[in-house]
């Protein structure tokens, strides 16, 4: 982390340039920065060639293929969703600019970020149900421990010689068939 910079003029350090929220803007260096995207014409390479699958006839006859080539890069896009020559030049023009932002950007560009939100968001649920799951496995192993002390008691008591067997197995009976009728 730079705390100060040496100034231009004069080769005096002074404190950096505050944002509007009063922190510095390269505090935070962890911060992924994104460079704007622009496709201009004149760095672009054209061709229409002749299509090919679903479509009859017509598609394997005409030029609506796009293929679009990003000339300082070197990226490339064949592109045909459509018979349309005008739809596939839109939708060529839109996947190389994201392939440009993927190459220019990195982990910064647009798709890699609502990726990474995507991720973020998908463990945050995975570990909120891991929780769930666990809250609700360790009431149900205190539960079973409550039964098991509770018959613990009544083993107790039957070896004791108070056996009401009988009245137990017409209760526990009872709870069977509530629950059939459900």
């Amino acid at each position: 982390m730079r705390l100060l910079r040496a100034a231009s003029s004069g080769g005096r350090a002074h404190a950096p340039p505050l944002l509007a929220t009063g922190f510095a803007r390269w505090f935070n260096d962890d911060k992924r920065v994104r460079q704007p995207v622009v496709l201009r014409d004149e760095d672009l390479e054209e061709q229409f060639v002749k299509g090919w699958g679903k479509g009859g006839q017509k598609i394997n006859k005409v030029r609506n293929c796009v293929l679009l080539k990003h000339v300082p890069t070197g990226l490339h896009v064949r592109c045909q969703p459509s018979r349309s020559l005008e739809a596939n030049r839109n939708m060529a023009r839109r996947l190389l600019l994201q392939k440009l932002d993927d190459h220019i950007n990195g982990d910064a560009s647009k798709r890699n970020t609502k990726i990474d939100k995507l991720r973020r968001k998908k463990s945050k649920r995975h570990a909120k149900a891991k929780k769930k799951h666990a809250a609700h496995a360790a009431a149900e192993d205190a539960d079973e421990q409550d039964d098991d002390e509770s018959d613990d008691d009544e083993e107790d008591s039957a070896s004791s010689g108070e056996s009401d067997d009988s009245e137990d197995d017409d209760v526990e009976e009872h709870k069977f068939k509530s629950k059939k009728k459900k």
